[in-house]
């Protein structure tokens, strides 16, 4: 056969092969379609979820500060904590002249602290405290540190060891295995007044003229924004605000009145969103506390030559942590949302039907088209209306009980219902194979 004819036949026999492969594979999708398809759907379960409406923002926070002033030279030791409550004329801090008496003075209150606590365990046989009574502490000791290492709350874990060794020793007392503390007390009653012979006494004191919360820090920032006119602050003093100077004779400061406010930029449509929806919210500062924070919107700032708005929000929970953050990342709950949740693509637009009774009695049906998912029901696909509350960016948070007025026909999607997020041919009735 001629090298040219050859050439034609295998030309024709490629033809054929691609056009029986193609005529195959229209076949194949025409019976999975058509036929192999029912089954051919994903679903997922609908489960009960809670969604979060959050804005987002850089917060500057703003308290009523005032300044406290020291007029002594010297080394100065605070007498209170931060966020600890304070009264006017209240004393603060003490200062001594050197160093060594600071030392002395600091080693003089946890001897105080230490009799204090030993006294404390052995008050425990002048009360004739029951064994039962002592066990039934011991172990509810034992559980709550063990619950505060489960939790992380490392900060409590000290707390709740020491709790639990005060339970063990006055164990120990009622059953006899220890006697007590009475020696080791008068030790250190012995090494306290030897302190207090050595140490010098104060060179002054520091008071302050007002109450409220008390800071021992300061950053230049008190006195930038007035509380009185928060409704007057704009972006652009948002943007402008700079610490000032501070003198070095400012060794702290109170917090005054009850509220502190955060004020924090938000866009147009958060401002309307915010000012229609949320006068009571929760804040959320995720770089300073895992707590939710309840607060309350005091007023959102727009001015027409800006292109951002001021929120400012009021809140009156107060820690050590909350009383020294100025500029923090924050996130304003504005509406809460518990439902069911399921993923965007199971909704669609299908008809559903409802049975209308005249007064006549006569019965008739109508149809109206409605957003909803398709359901699993057996070897069958139903379609069920829903009423979304929140929508994200993938999913749908929808109401489980919505008002009567909302459904067309009374049914919408329930827990643990097997709504379907992927497949073709979808139908209300369609029969599963």
């Amino acid at each position: 056969m001629p090298k040219a004819s050859r050439n034609t036949v295998i030309k024709r026999i490629l033809i054929a092969v691609a056009v029986t492969l193609a005529l195959l594979y229209i076949v194949f999708l025409f019976v999975t379609t058509n036929f192999l398809g029912s089954n051919n759907i994903v679903t997922e379960t609908a489960y009960r979820a809670t969604a979060y409406d959050v804005i987002k923002s850089n917060a500057y926070i703003i308290r009523d500060e005032s300044y406290i002033e020291n007029s002594s030279s010297g080394i100065v030791v605070y007498n209170v904590d931060d966020a600890e409550k304070v009264t006017a004329g209240g004393a603060v801090a003490t200062v001594y002249k050197n160093e060594s008496d600071v030392i002395a003075r600091q080693q003089i209150a946890e001897i105080d602290e230490r009799i204090a606590y030993l006294q404390s365990l052995s008050a425990v046989t002048a009360m004739n405290a029951g064994l039962d009574t002592v066990n039934s502490q011991l172990s509810a000791d034992l559980v709550a540190l063990i619950e505060n290492i489960n939790r992380r709350s490392f900060d409590q874990v000290d707390d709740a060891s020491e709790q639990l060794m005060s339970s063990i020793y006055r164990k120990q007392i009622i059953t006899g295995e220890q006697l007590g503390f009475d020696d080791r007390i008068a030790e250190l009653t012995i090494q306290r007044k030897q302190l207090v012979d050595s140490c010098g006494e104060p060179s002054g004191e520091v008071t302050t003229a007002s109450s409220g919360y008390f800071v021992s820090s300061v950053d230049g920032y008190e006195q930038v924004f007035d509380v009185s006119h928060l409704d007057e602050i704009t972006y652009a003093d948002y943007q402008n605000a700079a610490p000032a100077d501070v003198d070095d004779r400012y060794i702290g400061k109170v917090i005054k009145g009850v509220n502190w406010y955060i004020l924090c930029p938000i866009t147009e449509d958060d401002a309307v969103n915010i000012t229609h929806n949320a006068s009571s919210v929760s804040v959320r500062l995720p770089y300073v506390t895992g707590a939710e924070l309840p607060a309350k919107v005091v007023s959102v700032n727009r001015f027409s030559d800006e292109t951002m708005s001021m929120a400012v929000i009021a809140c009156n929970y107060m820690d050590a942590s909350l009383s020294h953050i100025r500029r923090e990342s924050v996130e304003i709950v504005v509406g809460e949302y518990e439902g069911l949740k399921f993923s965007k693509s199971a909704l669609h637009d299908d008809y559903v039907e409802r049975t209308v009774t005249a007064n006549d009695g006569t019965r008739t049906t109508e149809r109206q088209k409605v957003q909803g998912v398709y359901v699993e029901y057996g070897n069958e696909l139903l379609f069920k209306q829903v009423s979304i509350l929140y929508a994200g960016d993938d999913y749908v948070i929808c109401n489980e009980n919505p008002d009567p007025d909302v459904l067309y026909n009374g049914t919408t999607v329930t827990l643990y219902d097997k709504v379907v997020i992927e497949g073709s041919d979808l139908f209300d009735g369609k029969i599963l194979d």
